[in-house]
């Protein structure tokens, strides 16, 4: 699937302007870590509060974390595009890669299962409320997913390519 792209990002202006600008990727770089450092960040503090720590802190307050977050994804998700057209083939053949977006998926199914089962309970849940079996599920998953989403982004350019049938 993201070999089909190639042909279509290959020699486009953006691929040229990331490509010939010195300066660009290293600006790239820093939004990416900016906006790792939001998700991350408060995701980390939102899940271990649904997982039943930090119980000094009321899940409502925890979620005002979550605009950050959505602004870490956002920023993520822009650079992590412009990162794919700076680089196609090297993208798009890198099991890492493809690892981290399937490790993606998982996670917005996650926050999906979050959203649809948990996120009107916790809101009424105060400081003496015990997490529930699923909420723990739901933190655990979604911190060990990131973290893995992260280790794959981070070894992208270390992991051999993929070669798939045909390649």
């Amino acid at each position: 699937m993201l070999q089909s792209l190639v042909p279509l990002v290959v020699d486009s202006a953006l691929n040229q302007w990331i490509v010939s600008a010195w300066w660009v990727w290293p600006v790239l770089e820093i939004f990416h870590f900016i906006g790792l450092s939001l998700l991350l960040g408060g995701l980390l503090v939102i899940d271990l509060r649904l997982a039943g720590y930090f119980r000094i802190l009321s899940p409502t307050s925890t979620h005002e974390l979550l605009p950050l977050v959505l602004i870490g994804f956002a920023l993520n998700m822009i650079t992590g595009i412009l990162f794919f057209y700076g680089d196609p083939v090297t993208y798009a053949n890198s099991a890492a890669f493809q690892l981290k977006m399937v490790l993606i998926g998982v996670a917005g199914l996650n926050a999906l299962l979050y959203y649809w089962k948990l996120h009107k309970l916790v809101h009424h849940w105060t400081a003496d409320t015990d997490s529930t079996a699923l909420a723990k599920v739901v933190a655990w998953t979604s911190l060990g997913v990131w973290t893995a989403v992260l280790l794959c982004g981070r070894l992208i350019p270390y992991i051999g390519t993929y070669s798939g049938a045909g390649n």
